[in-house]
């Protein structure tokens, strides 16, 4: 009898709507993701999958939501690494164990950031700004709209060599407006973002952070071509659900988002935000969590960040 619950439980589930949390504001690219996923789930699960969003505190408060619910996969998590790597690493008491207290349950993608600067900067090419940052030391600013943003330029910053100061912002249209207006000169941000500002001419895009060059801008650079290679930040969107979520549960989640992110019409929404689509299983799931979380970890140490 023991042995069939589980098998009983798969075979039930989902009994009632699903909650997908998470844990940014609406209308920001991690929802966009969970309402995408949310939409093609509710087909293939043949119950409503609803996104809740729970901002607040770099993700913890809908991180901490998920991991007080009951194991039984009718409350989920679409997160990125900012809340599952960075925030971990930069609390001298986390407020989670996220290889303890989550279920990896599949990988969704990758969202492709780029490093920009002011259009008055007078650099072309990564390299040419490094070493135009260098000739000014203390003297340029470099903005952030999000932990991946930070922490990806702080890590430039320590391989280079640089002496720039760090201004945080509550978003990246912030932190460029504020370029665009002289008050900082670089950052680290997403494409979709960043791009409509360099083809309006506000902005300059000098590398970009990913596998292989962007078809929309075939003649920037990756960032490894531009002179840092193994870059070790991945802004990763991944699913997951309670620690002892049952196998069977998991495993029937696990089918239903490979075959969601393999739809046409998830592939095509999710390529218009300059995502690039990857699910995994479960365990390549656990992987990519336990390897960010120890690169960010690194960076973090490293580059001597303080801990909150």
């Amino acid at each position: 009898m023991g042995l069939a619950a589980p098998q009983a439980m798969a075979a039930d589930f989902p009994s009632k709507p699903i909650r997908i949390v998470a844990p940014f504001p609406a209308g920001v690219t991690t929802d966009i993701v969970a309402r995408t996923v949310a939409d093609a789930l509710t087909a293939r699960l043949g119950k409503p999958v609803i996104v809740d969003n729970k901002a607040g505190a770099d993700g913890v408060i809908g991180v901490m939501d998920v991991v007080k619910a009951a194991p039984d996969g009718h409350t989920l998590l679409v997160v990125t690494n900012g809340p599952l790597s960075a925030v971990p690493n930069l609390k001298k008491n986390p407020p989670y164990d996220v290889l303890k207290d989550l279920t990896p349950i599949s990988d969704i993608g990758r969202a492709t950031f780029a490093v920009y600067v002011a259009a008055e900067v007078p650099a072309k090419t990564l390299p040419e700004f490094i070493e135009y940052a260098k000739a000014n030391p203390g003297m340029l600013n470099y903005a952030s709209g999000n932990l991946t943003g930070q922490l990806s330029f702080a890590y430039m910053a320590m391989k280079a060599g640089l002496d720039m100061a760090h201004i945080p912002y509550k978003g990246e249209t912030n932190a460029m407006n504020d370029m665009i207006g002289g008050r900082v000169q670089a950052i680290v941000a997403t494409l979709g973002t960043g791009l409509p500002m360099v083809e309006a001419g506000k902005l300059r895009i000098l590398a970009v952070i990913a596998g292989e060059r962007n078809a929309e801008i075939p003649d920037v650079p990756l960032i490894s071509e531009a002179g840092f290679q193994d870059f070790p930040i991945q802004s990763w969107f991944g699913m997951f659900g309670p620690a002892g979520m049952p196998p069977d549960v998991v495993t029937k989640l696990n089918v239903a988002m490979t075959d969601a992110l393999n739809d046409p019409a998830v592939l095509k929404r999710l390529k218009g935000m300059r995502t690039e689509v990857t699910p995994s299983t479960p365990e390549g799931l656990a992987v990519v969590l336990r390897a960010q979380l120890e690169a960010h970890g690194k960076i973090i140490r490293d580059a001597g960040i303080s801990l909150e």
